[in-house]
């Protein structure tokens, strides 16, 4: 298992500019020192008043705007929202290791402001957060979208173009010694020792990540666990989705008016 750990007390050296206000929501860019590499970059989405939970979300697809609205909403029930994206860099073990720190790291800040937080990560970022599930115990519960068993596994099997393509360019045996390296960090490898509650989500329609390697990678989680399944692509765009998550979010981190927040935008 490789060395994750971290000074959990260094100083965060966080930055905030205020970007935009809703009603009893601010949202602003934030930046603050990663336990390792470069300054972790999001959004920070806050409520008025004391937070009474907290949330880190990591998405890859979309960067950090990807689950920006539903940090909006997260706040607007009463919770702290930070928008990660995945850290991409040339060395893709850095960028692994960067990506699980950063997660970690936003714990740090978020735990500054309530004593209650989850994770939600999505396709790679869902990778990453499970790495922390399964050694970080701070954390409440967990979601993952579209999660897989470890980048190795989808840059060796996947038929998505790009990683097809991106099979094709490389050299085998820099292909085969880059795999080598990241396999360590393979969320099979730390999906069986979650003790949290986690709520996969899965795409029937999904190109880079198949039916059968979701399924696999399901069985491997320990309970209590939970999955449901969508009519969607990687790009989990299925309003169900969003509803199950919320509904998820609300119950284990006791904000009850989340799924009302996006009830709200279903009616306006």
């Amino acid at each position: 298992m490789p060395d994750l750990s971290y000074d959990s007390a260094a100083p965060l050296n966080l930055s905030v500019d205020r970007l935009a206000e809703r009603p009893g929501v601010t949202i602003s860019r934030c930046e603050f020192d990663n336990a390792e590499g470069d300054r972790v970059v999001g959004y920070l989405v806050e409520p008025e008043g004391t937070p009474a939970a907290g949330v880190v979300y990591m998405h890859t697809t979309s960067f950090a705007e990807g689950f920006l609205p539903e940090a909006i909403q997260l706040a607007e029930a009463g919770g702290l929202g930070l928008c990660l994206g995945f850290h991409y860099v040339d060395d893709q073990v850095a960028s692994i290791r960067q990506s699980v720190q950063s997660i970690r790291r936003g714990a740090d800040l978020l735990l500054q402001r309530t004593d209650t937080i989850a994770a939600v990560g999505h396709s790679g970022g869902a990778l990453m957060t499970t790495v922390v599930a399964g050694i970080d115990r701070r954390f409440r519960c967990f979601v993952l979208e579209v999660p897989m068993a470890g980048l190795t596994h989808h840059w060796r099997d996947t038929s998505h173009p790009n990683i097809v393509r991106m099979r094709s360019a490389l050299p085998k045996d820099l292909f085969e010694s880059t795999l080598d390296a990241m396999a360590p960090y393979d969320a099979e490898h730390f999906v069986g020792d979650v003790e949290q509650p986690v709520f996969f989500q899965f795409a029937r329609f999904d190109i880079g990540v198949t039916a059968a390697e979701s399924a696999e990678f399901y069985a491997m989680a320990s309970e209590p666990k939970e999955q449901r399944w969508y009519d969607s692509g990687h790009v989990v765009n299925d309003v169900t989705a969003y509803a199950d998550r919320a509904r998820f979010l609300a119950k284990h981190l006791d904000l009850p008016g989340l799924p009302d927040a996006l009830a709200r935008r279903l009616q306006a």
